[in-house]
């Protein structure tokens, strides 16, 4: 499992780095995220091969959240970042997972033909 957070028009503004192991694993670093979301030490950095830039979130050192895209200027990348930033405290988190998709190749430990993906319309998951 794994989260994404969507705006109002269904457009991904930020995603999880990391796959979890269960639903329960999921919803608390949700949780974690929105909890200390003031804490969380933004790096926007330019690849050097592509020219591309990305975003990421850190707590403790430990990447918390990416951006779903790179992009071609900086300010678009800030910009993209602020709006995550901006979203994440706001955003209500699905109860259930209200739609899932098969992620082709990926296999949980013990998840046999699990969903590999839980999302939820305007809010985190």
């Amino acid at each position: 499992m794994t989260w994404r957070l969507v705006g109002a028009n269904n457009h991904e503004l930020g995603r999880s780095p990391h796959v979890h192991g269960s639903l329960t694993a999921c919803c608390a670093a949700v949780e974690e995220l929105q909890g200390h979301i003031e804490q969380a030490s933004p790096l926007v950095v330019m690849s050097s091969g592509t020219g591309a830039w990305t975003w990421q979130l850190a707590l403790d050192e430990h990447c918390v959240a990416v951006a779903v895209r790179t992009f071609r200027r900086q300010r678009e990348c800030r910009h993209s970042l602020q709006l995550f930033l901006s979203a994440t405290a706001e955003a209500q988190v699905a109860s259930r997972v209200t739609y899932t998709r098969r992620l082709r190749g990926l296999r949980l430990p013990g998840a046999g033909d699990a969903p590999g993906l839980a999302v939820r319309g305007g809010g985190l998951l």
